[in-house]
């Protein structure tokens, strides 16, 4: 019985490790063959892993190309209860345990989240895909921060309105980080974690705006 935990964590830690191996190889042939030149049978075969496999890890390869940014998210939804006992406007809070989980990506993940974001920037499959899987992860989020306000009035309007600002905030800092040239190379996600900061601090100034 004690030896259970370590083939669950050997286990858990060679399934992420072929998974990552399957974003390093397909973002990058994206950008260079093309993506619809690029099947999952060669991306398997590539990557030494099964179809079946392939198809544990992913819904397809829209979720493939769009997971070291979704990652980030999934990541920020398993950190929710720790972020939301936080203190503080909501907003900061959240910002703040966004750029911590950017922070805490994998080496490497720069070059594969500014690929993955001109992809969906330039491919409207990808980009759809993107959308439907922002709707479900902005849920999860909007669920957690309304639990959290329990019994306030308005409480899930609240959560609605703050998780769009932080999702568009977000999306303002990777659009401009990524379209830096040689950005592939030479993004760094301290410069990202900069542009979500300032993104946010902007947030209210920009809703105060007037038309003339």
């Amino acid at each position: 019985m004690t030896m259970q935990p370590a083939t669950g964590t050997l286990r858990t830690r060679r399934i992420a490790r072929s998974r990552q191996r399957l974003v390093e190889i397909a973002l990058p042939a994206f950008a260079e063959r093309g993506y619809d030149a690029v099947t999952v049978d060669w991306l398997c075969d590539q990557a030494e892993v099964s179809k079946r496999s392939f198809f544990r890890y992913f819904d397809g390869k829209e979720d493939l190309a769009l997971t070291p940014l979704n990652d980030v998210w999934r990541t920020l939804i398993a950190d929710l209860d720790a972020v939301l006992a936080r203190s503080g406007p909501l907003l900061e809070v959240l910002g703040d345990g966004l750029v911590e989980v950017v922070e805490r990506m994998p080496p490497g993940w720069e070059r594969l989240a500014v690929l993955s974001a001109r992809l969906s920037g330039t491919n409207p499959v990808v980009d759809a895909a993107g959308m439907l899987v922002c709707e479900r992860l902005t849920q999860q989020v909007v669920d957690a921060i309304t639990a959290r306000l329990s019994g306030r009035s308005g409480a899930d309007l609240s959560a609605r309105f703050v998780c769009a600002v932080l999702i568009a905030g977000h999306r303002a800092a990777v659009d401009t980080w990524q379209s830096a040239p040689g950005a592939e190379t030479t993004a760094t996600r301290a410069e990202l974690c900069a542009l979500i900061r300032a993104s946010l601090a902007a947030a209210p100034a920009g809703l105060e705006t007037r038309l003339p």
